[in-house]
């Protein structure tokens, strides 16, 4: 007698029947259902039969689905299958002789010959036998599900995930011959690994790929607690028909099931939910919603951290201050530097929201009905003191030099001065202007005008000119901005009102549109206006000298201004970005990590508009986000001009892991669909993919070597792109990714009379100084044995800054010595060259 004679096994395969000569239909003698809600169908039997039941989902149609077997036995044999129950119309029976199997699933394994070795093989999955190491045909048992599933309290990317028990799974051949993989997730995080340990080479539109996820606390569709539900990778949507198949395929290799499986409708798979919400309630498809998940949440720490500031109610139009801890109704898509973060409405650990709280190092918590607690709501418009934990926060009223003493511990020691080489003096075609002369023109321009030497093709990367930070020093003089700029700042309640300090600064940037430019810097403006095709729309971009810098990009604290063929002459444009180095923002961002206002200064890079493009969005060389150890690029993408860097609150940007070492346009994992796209379309495919792969590794490799980063595992390359109205590709802008940390750095640890700032490569071969207590004479530079092997005299520059050029140094332990003639002492401070 076989081996499995006593087990009930229930399976499905989604293939047209193909009848054997042997086997026939077998009528149902008696038709019931189980307290569950599963139909029991009694057939006359004998011992040297076996069974397959056969489903359809509609009376008229063929049937398709087997969905269950079983060894015959003497008399009658009941059969039974995972799901709910359908009328007696809807199966039918049929009956196969042992002695002469029939192989249901085309694989060329006979019936009974799997079902001997169930569950390793699997009589109706056309699944190869895969090694346990890497997971299973089918799950047969509850403990099966816990040898394969796991449980992370974070989950990347599926947020949905955690702290619930889940097992992946994968179904190849979807719309032929399906194939079922349970993937064993001890061994495999990610689908794309368990494809290639046993030899899926592809994962293209033929595959469904998702998660079983087990709610322990969940009444599941036959009333009982606990119910398991699956949903497709990163929580996207799939049409009703795909989601019944695969609720069908799935049931069927999980024989243990009684009616407890739902598909999870999740945040991102709500959109084709109601699209066909009425077929779902004529199917047997149980559904559980997400948001039912977290009916009962009244609270969750997001990012366990604390922190002070000014706790305000905030919508989505305010702007927050450094120093502000914020309280949302709504959740914003991206959010500058703030104290913390408080929301009344469900955020998930992948929001933008918390990604930022997580990268600041800030609390960030949901709290259902936030002002309906007395604790709280007392405290709104009150300086306070906010700590968040996983299951509890902590919040009290804090004094102003609590608050004060906690930010000036989380600004850097020294005053930052911003590389500036004033003798880059003229406005340059890209095409003349190097890397090594972002001191010059801002990291974003020399950037730009590197990435046109890498070989793309024509068009790739815009070609335009570079104005110089030059021309901002001269305007502002001119005009004698710096001078009223520092009778502003002397202002006593500048600092301390903010209110006082928007409208300041607001009137102060007035002043710089309305300024006049010098006639010779408007020629030459106007000269580098012709050069451009009649009627040509100049985008004029904001290239600071603190953005784009490795450990600080400064995004979106300056403008950019397009100039239109009616405006004029372009100085009035220009003048609009110089502004924008004044805003609020840009200010306080500024003030808090101690950057001189004075050397912060304004270049230019301009080129020819891009209107009404397909496509915009922000790329990373590495996975910053989900940290899937580099082996993807990331993402971040959005239907024509609605955009990635600067939201608003209602749009949802497409996100995708572009396989880095893959040549196919098919090797990716789409994270999060675009809620802007049309009929929940992918905005990058195809050949797009294939040229982004192609030019994100080049710009990573080219600028890794150019940092001198080669090697660093925190280098990575951020950029921004466009899909043209013509549909081209286009690169706009390269810099490091924030995280990035310079191996090249110098500590300077000793001395209160010193402020050093050092830019990592490119600018690594010199030291930049700002001498508080006036320029000295002359500097030496030792070694720790006493010896010196630097020697400088200096004449007074009219600069507060100067450079220092150890380049030539070896790696080691220094000590810089300046002698202050007017005060006839030298001052000391160490440095490290690593």
């Amino acid at each position: 007698m076989y081996k499995i004679v006593y087990f009930l096994l229930f399976f499905i395969m989604a293939t047209p029947l193909c009848c054997s000569v042997f086997g026939q239909q077998v009528p149902i003698i008696n038709y019931s259902t189980t307290i569950d809600g599963r139909v029991q169908l009694e057939v006359s039997s004998t011992t040297q039969h076996y069974y397959l039941l056969q489903v359809r989902h509609d009376s008229t149609q063929s049937f398709e689905l087997t969905t269950s077997i079983q060894l015959g036995k003497s008399g009658t044999t009941t059969l039974t299958e995972p799901l709910a129950y359908y009328s007696l119309a809807h199966y039918q029976v049929l009956e196969y002789p042992i002695a002469a199997p029939y192989d249901i699933d085309g694989d060329g394994i006979d019936d009974i010959s799997e079902l001997q070795n169930f569950p390793t093989q699997n009589p109706i999955n056309a699944a190869p036998s895969i090694a346990p190491v890497n997971g299973s045909i089918s799950i047969d048992s509850f403990s099966t599900f816990n040898q394969l599933s796991i449980a992370r309290d974070f989950v990347q990317w599926s947020e949905f995930l955690n702290g619930k028990r889940y097992a992946k799974f994968i179904i190849t051949d979807f719309t032929t011959a399906p194939k079922v993989y349970f993937i064993n997730g001890n061994t495999h995080t990610l689908h794309a690994d368990f494809a290639n340990a046993v030899g899926i080479r592809h994962l293209g539109n033929d595959v469904k790929k998702g998660q079983l996820i087990y709610h322990p606390t969940t009444i599941s569709n036959n009333g009982t607690l606990g119910t398991f539900a699956f949903n497709y990778s990163n929580g996207h949507g799939e049409n009703f028909e795909i989601v019944q198949k695969c609720h069908e395929l799935l049931a069927a290799n999980m024989p243990f099931l009684n009616n407890n499986l739902s598909y999870y409708v999740t945040t991102n798979s709500q959109d084709e939910y109601e699209r066909d919400s009425t077929k779902y309630k004529t199917s047997r498809i149980p559904l559980l919603f997400e948001k039912d998940v977290f009916a009962q949440v009244d609270y969750w720490g997001l990012n366990e951290a604390e922190g002070y500031g000014f706790f305000r109610e905030m919508s989505l139009s305010d702007i927050p201050g450094i120093k502000d801890i914020v309280l949302y109704a709504s959740l914003p898509n991206s959010l500058p530097r703030v104290g913390g973060i408080i929301t009344s409405v469900i955020q998930t650990p992948l929001s933008h929201v918390n990604l930022r709280a997580i990268q600041d190092g800030v609390p960030n918590a949901f709290i259902r009905d936030p002002l309906s607690i007395d604790s709280i709501a007392r405290l709104l418009n009150h300086t306070i003191y906010f700590k968040v934990e996983p299951d509890k926060f902590f919040i009290r009223e804090a004094s102003s030099e609590e608050v004060n003493q906690w930010y000036e511990s989380l600004r850097p020691e020294q005053k930052q001065t911003s590389p500036l080489n004033l003798n880059h003096d003229a406005i340059l075609p890209l095409d003349e202007i190097t890397f090594s002369m972002y001191d010059g023109f801002g990291a974003k321009c020399a950037n730009v005008a590197t990435m046109r030497t890498f070989g793309f093709p024509e068009g790739t990367i815009p070609n335009g000119f570079g104005i110089p930070f030059y021309y901002y020093q001269k305007f502002m003089k001119h005009n004698n901005l710096f001078e009223q700029a520092r009778l502003m700042l002397s202002n006593p309640d500048f600092a301390t009102n903010r209110n006082l300090r928007a409208h300041l600064l607001a009137d102060f940037r007035k002043k710089i549109e309305n300024a006049l430019m010098p006639n010779w810097m408007r020629d030459n403006l106007e000269k580098m206006q012709a050069s451009f095709p009649p009627n040509t729309s100049i985008r004029c971009r904001s290239s600071t000298n603190n953005e784009d810098l490795p450990g600080f990009n400064g995004a979106g604290l300056y403008e950019s201004k397009t100039h239109h063929p009616n405006e004029g002459h372009i100085a009035k444009s220009v003048q609009q970005v110089y502004a924008s180095l004044w805003s609020l923002r840009a200010f306080d961002e500024r003030a808090f990590y101690k950057v001189n206002h004075f050397t912060a200064s304004m270049a230019l890079l301009c080129h020819s508009n891009y209107a009404n493009e397909q496509v915009n969005g922000v790329g990373v060389s590495k996975d910053p986000v989900y940290q899937t150890n580099n082996t993807f690029y990331y993402l971040n993408s959005q239907v024509g001009e609605t955009l990635i860097t600067n939201p608003d609150g209602n749009a949802i940007p497409e996100e995708i892991l572009l396989d880095a070492n893959s040549s196919s346009s098919n090797d990716y994992i789409l994270v999060r669909r675009s809620n802007l796209a049309a009929n929940n379309t992918t905005i990058m495919q195809g050949d797009y993919l294939n040229q982004m792969r192609t030019y994100l590794t080049t710009i990573h490799h080219e600028f890794e070597g150019l940092y001198d980063a080669i090697g660093n595992e925190t280098f990575a390359m951020e950029i921004e792109y466009k899909i043209t109205r013509d549909g081209q590709l286009i690169i706009k802008q390269a810099r490091p990714w924030v995280a990035y940390q310079a191996t090249h750095s110098f500590s300077i640890p000793d001395s209160d009379h010193l402020d050093f700032n050092l830019y990592p490569n490119p600018a690594s071969d010199y030291i930049q100084v700002d001498w508080i207590d006036g320029n000295p004479s002359e500097v030496m530079i030792s070694n720790m044995l006493g010896k010196q092997v630097l020697h400088q005299c200096l004449s007074i520059s009219n600069h507060p800054d100067f450079r220092i050029y150890i380049k030539d140094l070896p790696p080691g332990i220094y000590v810089l010595s300046g002698f202050l003639a007017h005060k006839g002492t030298y001052t000391s401070k160490k440095f490290v060259k690593r």
